[in-house]
């Protein structure tokens, strides 16, 4: 069984004078690859995926095979990563020259830590673009020899986070983003020996709405509550078999104004799934719309106090962004604490994103209290309690469904129920939150500029 690798590649996304672009994550990855030899089998592959909300972890055992005499296999697990140019806006800006490792990336073999060496097989990133650009693929190996002994049977497992793959482009006021996905490319296993005698995919949902989620090949899996499982054998696999699995779809997005005779007030953004733009009224239609409405007022049961730098009220959690955060301001993690959100006028909303913990960065997620549990009640209702996921988002946002039964929002309680406590401060954070309302059909959009 003999078949090239090539793997994927992305074309740039180009800057122009009013807007930008960005590429993050992961484009593919594949199965560990013989470079140069062809003598040795591989009898099984299993692949296990974790789902998270902006990554994956994932975990491979290949069980390889020699069926003839003693000899040395170098092999290597290929990846293609996104990565950006520095400098953004104007000239040039310095390019990253080095391919960056996969994160938490470990390669065993029986069960004992392997010499990985980081090869590149990159684009020539010092030399100026055409256009300005924000990123380009690397394509990355990390390699490692292996000796088999005649008849030697041994076990490589990998381990490692994918970060999703996504770009962002922006003109104005108005922007896409890619969906989210990962790659994994079961035709680099085409250069062993035979066919992968057998094999099983796991992939496990953790944190993601399973409406969002899509597989490439869907009628080889077969699903049971939050898992999704394919087996296979005697498998020769080719360009056609590399599979992608998208966890969030792509969208375009409008900001939505309010005019008054003195200002133009932002409300929120306007998300299109599937909708496209007529070239001629600049207009979007077709697609799924939903209102993310930051038009609410917020109030707490307590606040940090402020300091000369850094403001922890409750109003930082509707400006949209993750530099700031409202946290509590009691002794201890806050459990009972409670943040009060109020529409303008009852609304339909239906569903709430929020940005758990300080997301500034990582440290500060990880030094400050995150919400695993909230109490959530609309309109002084009943509260329903609804469980968090302790992951940093850079970028995405945890969305669940309010407990409205229809009913138009007038007011949205949280309440501190559980804490995933801080490692350095107890204190509990929440950086964002965006109230989602669907829509019927596309909007019209009035211009900000």
């Amino acid at each position: 069984m003999k078949t090239a690798l090539s793997l994927l590649c992305l074309l740039p996304v180009l800057l122009h004078a009013n807007g930008g672009g960005y590429i993050s994550g992961v484009k593919s990855t594949g199965a560990f690859q013989p470079i140069g030899i062809d003598q040795v089998e591989m009898l099984s592959e299993r692949l296990e995926i974790d789902l998270h909300i902006e990554y994956a972890d994932i975990r491979i055992e290949y069980v390889l095979h020699n069926p003839g005499k003693k000899v040395k296999v170098e092999a290597g697990f290929p990846s293609a990563i996104a990565t950006r140019t520095e400098g953004g806006l104007g000239k040039g800006g310095a390019a990253l020259k080095a391919a960056p490792k996969l994160e938490d990336f470990s390669l065993t073999v029986d069960g004992k830590t392997a010499k990985v060496v980081q090869t590149d097989d990159q684009l020539d990133l010092n030399k100026p673009a055409q256009y300005m650009q924000t990123g380009t693929v690397v394509n990355s190996w990390h390699r490692v020899k292996m000796d088999f002994a005649e008849g030697q049977t041994r076990k490589v497992t990998v381990r490692y986070r994918n970060p999703y793959f996504y770009s962002t482009f922006d003109v104005s006021d108005n922007g896409s983003t890619d969906a989210l996905s990962l790659t994994y490319l079961f035709s680099a296993a085409g250069a062993w020996k035979g066919p992968i005698g057998h094999g099983i995919v796991t992939v496990k949902n953790i944190s993601i709405p399973e409406s969002q989620i899509s597989f490439s090949h869907p009628k080889r899996f077969v699903k049971s509550d939050n898992v999704w499982t394919w087996s296979f054998t005697d498998f020769e696999p080719t360009l056609e078999d590399d599979l992608t699995i998208v966890t969030r779809p792509h969208f375009s997005f409008q900001p939505a104004v309010k005019t008054t005779s003195e200002d133009t007030i932002y409300m929120g953004y306007y998300h299109g799934y599937g909708a496209r733009r007529d070239p001629k009224t600049g207009q979007m239609s077709g697609g799924r719309w939903e209102f993310h409405r930051h038009d609410f007022t917020a109030t707490a049961s307590s606040s940090l106090p402020d300091t000369d730098v850094q403001s922890y009220q409750p109003s930082e959690v509707k400006e949209g962004g993750r530099q700031t955060a409202w946290t509590e301001g009691v002794p201890g993690d806050g459990v009972g604490e409670w943040l009060l959100l109020t529409l303008e006028k009852p609304s339909p909303v239906h569903r709430l994103g929020i940005v758990p913990g300080y997301a500034k960065s990582a440290e500060l997620y990880a030094a400050n209290g995150r919400p695993a549990e909230l109490d959530v009640s609309v309109n002084g209702g009943k509260a329903v309690r609804v469980r968090l996921p302790d992951e940093h988002l850079k970028h995405e946002t945890y969305v669940f469904d309010l407990p409205s039964k229809g009913e138009l929002v007038k007011t949205i309680k949280l309440t501190l129920a559980k804490v995933y406590p801080g490692e350095q401060y107890q204190d509990t954070a929440i950086s964002d939150i965006k109230l989602i309302q669907p829509l019927s059909k596309a909007p019209k959009i009035e211009a900000v500029r």
